[in-house]
């Protein structure tokens, strides 16, 4: 892949972002449902891909896409088409 197809993808999925942040619904399922940074998620397979959304409730939008919540010591996931689609625990004080 060269530098210019490169930066085409990333103007691309920033372009995606906004598109999706503007017709985010708060109170909904889509709230908080758009990419923010990507990383590797540990699962019991091994390390895999992973990025990072905002939901209120990861259930809810797990349960519109298929999928069933994983959970490990810092995050809840669950996959989608091979990604994990995670967001951290919220810790008590």
């Amino acid at each position: 892949m060269t530098v210019r197809e490169r930066l085409d993808a990333m103007v691309d999925m920033a372009s995606m972002e906004q598109k999706m942040r503007k017709t985010q619904k708060y109170g909904t399922v889509t709230d908080g449902v758009y990419p923010m940074m990507t990383g590797d998620v540990w699962t019991s397979d091994g390390i895999i891909l992973g990025v990072q959304i905002f939901p209120p409730d990861i259930h809810a939008v797990a349960k519109e896409a298929g999928a069933e919540v994983l959970e490990n010591g810092t995050e809840s996931y669950f996959m989608y088409k091979n990604i994990a689609f995670f967001c951290y625990k919220r810790r008590v004080v």
